[in-house]
């Protein structure tokens, strides 16, 4: 579900200044931060993606376990 997301494609950087002007400079810095703030949003949401795939195993594990007299005599 991860891979199909496109979240682990990794995100590029910010097209480098073609001048050392600082106008330029500052400009590459803000695309940078820019793509940073992508970079960290889709870690975010691969993490929601696992977080929740590993609830839903959890609880699918926990709802085929035996319980009571069941786990007594299968368990």
């Amino acid at each position: 579900m991860v891979e199909a997301s496109g979240l682990l494609q990794p995100t590029p950087g910010a097209a480098r200044p073609s001048t050392p002007a600082i106008g330029e400079v500052a400009a590459f810095g803000d695309r940078q931060t820019g793509q940073l703030d992508k970079a960290n949003a889709d870690k975010a949401g691969a993490g929601a993606i696992l977080s929740l795939c590993e609830k839903r195993n959890a609880e699918a594990i926990d709802a085929a376990t035996p319980k009571g007299l069941l786990r007594r005599i299968f368990g």
